[in-house]
């Protein structure tokens, strides 16, 4: 029946193109059935019904070839609009099933990425019906059509960079001069006395009032500190209870830099420069209740507010906050900075909890390990903490009350015993099980006496100098994890042949980047607390020859981050599995891409050869 709809739909096209009144209205059938997939979508009817015109219906049986690898194109692409085709790389012993194509999917992409020959060969696995357009006219339409050319570009890269295409910045890319107050610095002078200042914030109804001459901020908190301690003057000068601008930014500064400069430094208002040094003219000031407009919540205040909580049941509340307020922010080109800001909560979480359960010990050195360690846990889920000391007793429990998912007790021990800890590790991988502690390799000091973490970090380094051959095997021990071939109607396809409902993003994808990532950050000597991002750069530096590689595996990780964090947040779990109906034919091709770079930079990793080079280069004594 296939087949005789597919030879029907042939000739009754064919005759349409001189537009017979039978088939005029064939391209218009055509064109609904294009606009209901990428990168079709978005495009003009009309455009898609001219471009239908020119087009060709053709029917294939089973195993039938649509291109062969390492021929020259066509003047056709494909839109598959039946049945399903496989890309095959026949290049490898014995070929190698690469991708599985259906119905919406388009064959032939690669030569809009400068490919002059076709990369895999296409093959019917069924009987198949395809929509031939002519590759020109489609070519140009994709330049007419933004989102039409994202589209196109993830199928040769990953990038994290996808997003609507609709002119507006994200609220993390807003210029933060914008946002600025321009009138403060002029109207509050030096001779304002606090009576005239307390007015002029009361009628501003804002929180923090700037002032010139030399740049300073009060806040309301500062008025009531100066009524509590009744020993001044209401007509004395605003400055002497005002508080120094200790923040700079530049120009070209976001309102995401801003908000992690001041949560960094405790202020609450940033001074904007030329240079963004603090030796610089300043131009205008922003506060921490501007930025907040840019969000449409106050991600300063819900910092300040964990710092300040009375109890659990508080730092619970602020969490389910912080996570609603994340979940809104989430954009897949702004993961560096959400991440950044998610471990500046979940520090100031961690820490406040603990105080206020009377568990912080003098002498004790609190870490973060794993995802928390690396900066990279979005979700609710529960930091895992490691401490050199004592343990604390009972703070999975406590962390659990503060609403965060899934705690585990606490590893410990005293500085010692993590060295010899470590020494096993390291020196026995096999037998000592270490695929059971490489987390534990991402131990980053959150207050204590933490020089201890850097002397620790600095046996680790000697050990590694003393057992080269522990890189090599925990490099290849990142190959136990990989990502699926492909994603296929509305299955994931694993390459065993296995098809599932749901990506197991954390096993298949996020775990062998961070494995990868932490393999070259050992070998590279680096210091405790680097993300896997800052591991790919620093790797690219030292092998440059191969920086495309660690490039794109860069990219990939902030595509899988996002994805983990709007499944998690949005699903109140740890993310590391999403339904494939969360996921659009957008999302799932840049997955993909991000697949195949993933692949690359494991054959990379497991081969071996770049070792001798790091040895040769003196990686480890250099650090």
């Amino acid at each position: 029946m296939l087949r005789q709809w597919g030879q029907v739909a042939l000739d009754s096209w064919e005759e349409g193109l001189g537009l017979g009144m039978r088939t005029a209205a064939i391209p218009y059938r055509v064109a609904d059935f294009l606009k209901q997939h990428p990168p079709f979508q978005g495009m003009a009817e009309a455009d898609l019904v001219v471009l239908a015109g020119k087009g060709r219906v053709k029917f294939h049986e089973p195993d039938e070839y649509l291109c062969w690898q390492g021929a020259a194109f066509g003047q056709f692409l494909f839109v598959i609009q039946q049945g399903s085709v496989t890309l095959w790389d026949e290049g490898a012993e014995p070929p190698a099933l690469r991708d599985i194509r259906g119905a919406g999917d388009v064959v032939g992409l690669e030569r809009f990425h400068g490919e002059e020959k076709c990369l895999y060969s296409a093959k019917t696995a069924s009987e198949v019906v395809v929509y031939a357009l002519h590759a020109g006219d489609f070519g140009a339409l994709v330049e007419k059509y933004p989102e039409a050319r994202q589209y196109v570009s993830a199928h040769a890269a990953v990038t994290a960079g996808f997003q609507a295409q609709n002119g507006k910045p994200p609220a993390h890319e807003i210029p933060v001069e914008t946002l600025a107050d321009r009138e403060a610095d002029v109207a509050c002078l030096k001779s304002t006395t606090i009576r005239e200042a307390a007015r002029m914030l009361a009628a501003s109804g804002d929180s923090v009032l700037t002032l010139a001459d030399p740049p300073a901020y009060v806040t309301a908190e500062d008025f009531v500190r100066w009524v509590a301690e009744g020993d001044g003057r209401a007509d004395g000068p605003a400055h002497g209870i005002a508080r120094k601008v200790e923040v700079t930014v530049g120009r070209e500064a976001t309102a995401s830099e801003c908000v992690l400069a001041l949560a960094r430094s405790g202020t609450a208002v940033a001074a904007v420069t030329a240079d963004g040094s603090p030796g610089s003219p300043i131009e205008a000031v922003v506060s921490a209740a501007r930025l907040g407009s840019a969000f449409g919540e106050q991600p300063l205040e819900i910092l300040r507010a964990v710092e300040r909580a009375r109890n659990l049941k508080e730092l619970a509340a602020l969490q389910s906050r912080a996570r609603g307020w994340m979940q809104e922010s989430l954009a897949p080109g702004g993961m560096d900075w959400l991440a950044a800001y998610g471990d500046e909560l979940n520090r100031r979480m961690v820490e406040r909890a603990a105080r206020v359960s009377g568990l912080v010990e003098a002498g004790a050195v609190w870490c973060f390990a794993g995802a928390a360690g690396r900066k990279e846990l979005l979700t609710g889920e529960a930091p895992k903490v490691a401490v050199i000391g004592r343990a604390p007793e009972g703070l999975a429990e406590i962390l659990g009350e503060c609403g965060y998912l899934g705690a585990t007790e606490v590893e410990a021990g005293s500085l010692e015993e993590w060295k010899e800890r470590f020494s096993d590790w390291i020196g026995d991988p096999i037998l000592k099980q270490v695929y059971l502690a490489r987390e534990l390799f991402d131990l980053r000091a959150l207050w204590g006496r933490t020089e201890a973490i850097e002397e620790l970090a600095s046996h680790v380094r000697a050990e590694l100098a003393q057992e080269p051959g522990f890189l090599r095997i925990l490099a290849n021990d990142c190959l136990g994890n990989l990502p699926p071939l492909t994603f296929f109607r509305d299955v994931v396809v694993e390459e065993s042949g296995v098809r599932t409902e749901t990506f197991r993003l954390k096993s298949s994808a996020l775990m062998p980047l961070v494995d990868v990532a932490r393999v070259f950050s050992l070998a590279a000597g680096a210091a405790p607390g680097a993300t896997s991002i800052q591991r790919f750069a620093r790797a690219a530096e030292l092998l440059p020859a191969r920086a495309g590689v660690f490039e794109e595996a860069a990219e990939t990780m902030k595509v899988v981050l996002y994805h983990q964090a709007r499944a998690g947040l949005r699903m109140g779990h740890d993310g590391g599995e999403v339904p494939l109906s969360m996921l659009s034919r957008y999302d799932r091709q840049a997955l993909k891409s991000g697949f195949r770079s993933l692949h690359a930079l494991l054959e990379f990793a497991a081969d071996g050869g770049w070792l001798e080079f790091a040895a040769d280069g003196g990686w480890l004594e250099e650090a």
